[in-house]
């Protein structure tokens, strides 16, 4: 089969046929949050469609999303290997290698922010390594187990090296502390 074939669930998920594959995935996030629930987006409307119409919605939704990646994996192009491309060089999940894989997917941050419910400028001080702008340390995991889940990455591993991080920066800090008293 070809993209033309598949053009119905590309218009489902509101995206022209020459979308890549992380486009198709980053639409699908923000139309499956978006008819999940009660959305500041569909707030004024809310009277307007029933709960079952939300429903069917979802599933279109999600049938659209299923078979626009079985289309990809005919043309050899699966989200696991995208992904795996983009991480093959990253030794360390640290912010920048987050943001650039981000960055690499084409992902806006408001979507990320808008998916995982992490304020926008928590996401931005992970990716810049402002540690003391972050919470506590709880937070900072679960921040950056929900980011790395987003991107498709290891959970783990990503919060495993990101408060590797962490730790080092916070006991410079103690020091610095003994030196100045």
């Amino acid at each position: 089969m070809n993209r033309e074939e598949y053009s119905k669930y590309f218009e489902i998920l509101e995206l022209s046929t020459d979308s890549s594959l992380t486009e198709v995935r980053k639409a699908y996030l923000h139309l499956k949050d978006l008819y999940s629930k009660a959305s500041i987006v569909t707030l004024a409307v809310e009277n307007e469609t029933s709960e079952d119409l939300n429903k069917q919605i979802l599933l279109q939704v999600e049938d659209a999303y299923i078979n626009l990646l079985s289309l990809y994996k005919e043309e050899g192009r699966t989200p696991e290997r995208d992904i795996k491309n983009i991480v093959s060089g990253v030794t360390i999940f640290n912010g920048p290698a987050l943001r650039e894989i981000r960055e690499r997917l084409s992902i806006d941050l408001r979507d990320v922010s808008l998916v995982t419910k992490i304020q926008i400028q928590h996401l931005e001080n992970i990716e810049l390594e402002k540690y003391e702008a972050l919470p506590v340390e709880v937070y900072i995991r679960g921040y950056v187990e929900g980011y790395a889940r987003y991107l498709s990455l290891d959970p783990k591993k990503v919060a495993d090296d990101y408060m590797s991080e962490y730790y080092v920066w916070k006991e410079a800090q103690k020091q610095k502390k003994k030196k100045r008293r």
